[in-house]
């Protein structure tokens, strides 16, 4: 049975009709497609009607409105994290990032706007030091309080030109946040911290997996504060969406699963209802390794 809603102000008689589609190619070959039901909403009155127009009961000062307004703060919270997660993956995509580095404090600082303040400076050294160094990065509070910094961004060289003479790459960076924050007063772990991350992995999983980090501490940031950014330049393509009436989720798969040649299968996944589905591929990174 078809769900009644209010659409436009109108009664409607929402109808599930095919599948819209939603794909994604970036610069370095990688593909995201998403394929989500395709909604009609067909009006059960008489539109040109005025007295068919559905007034909203003033709900005001009543506990349904406080309700309301709870579900729908909690709503945006969840689409703003959402949003955040999905254009950080893209920004990533796009340049093809597979390093990633944490920037972290001994001290137990807290401050959020300090915080971004020691790592404009940071980086503004990294750029005089590495000319063309760019990135995304997310700010995250740890369980103690203190901030760290995570940064994805092109592979570093081993060694780097520092002070006339060559250096390990995290030993420069560390060098450059310790200017900024104090003698001994932090780290910058190259590979993340403990150096868990793997750079050979897949290129779109490598970029999974840093968005998540970037953005995790996203819904439950400052209010009101971004938290996470990137340098300029990194746009994303835009996204091409095709609309297929009287198509299946099963057949639009099918139709999906036709990749370019030389294309490898990184992630498939429904949703809890089976009414969305993502796919994730790219050139197998495999093809372009030295044995």
């Amino acid at each position: 049975m078809n769900a009644m809603v209010k659409h436009k102000g109108y009664w409607c008689e929402k109808v599930r009709d095919g599948v819209k589609v939603r794909t994604q190619h970036f610069a370095n070959g990688q593909r995201e497609t998403l394929i989500q039901p395709r909604y009609l909403y067909i009006p059960t009155v008489d539109v040109d009607d005025p007295d068919c127009w559905v007034e909203d009961i003033d709900q005001s000062g009543t506990l349904l409105e406080q309700e309301q307004l709870k579900e729908r703060a909690e709503r945006a919270r969840w689409k703003s994290g959402q949003r955040a997660k999905r254009n950080c993956r893209w920004k990533i995509k796009e340049a093809g990032f597979n390093e990633m580095l944490t920037l972290t404090y001994r001290a137990n600082q807290g401050d959020l706007a300090l915080c971004r303040k020691h790592f404009a400076a940071w980086l503004r050294k990294m750029r005089k030091a590495l000319p063309g160094f760019r990135g995304v990065w997310g700010f995250e509070r740890q369980e103690r309080g203190a901030y760290h910094v995570h940064v994805a961004c092109d592979r570093l060289p081993r060694l780097m030109q520092f002070r006339g003479a060559k250096v390990l790459s995290w030993k420069v960076g560390t060098a450059m946040w310790r200017d900024v924050v104090g003698a001994n007063n932090g780290m910058c772990y190259v590979g993340g911290k403990g150096g868990r991350f793997n750079r050979y992995r897949s290129p779109a999983k490598i970029a999974g997996y840093i968005s998540k980090y970037l953005t995790k501490d996203h819904e439950n940031g400052e209010f009101g504060s971004r938290m996470w950014d990137s340098t300029r330049g990194l746009t994303p393509p835009p996204a091409m969406t095709m609309e297929f009436p009287g198509v299946g989720l099963a057949d639009a798969i099918a139709m999906a699963w036709d990749l370019p040649e030389g294309h490898v299968v990184v992630q498939h996944t429904c949703n809890k209802l089976n009414t969305v589905w993502l796919l994730y591929s790219e050139p197998d990174p495999a093809a372009g390794r030295v044995h």
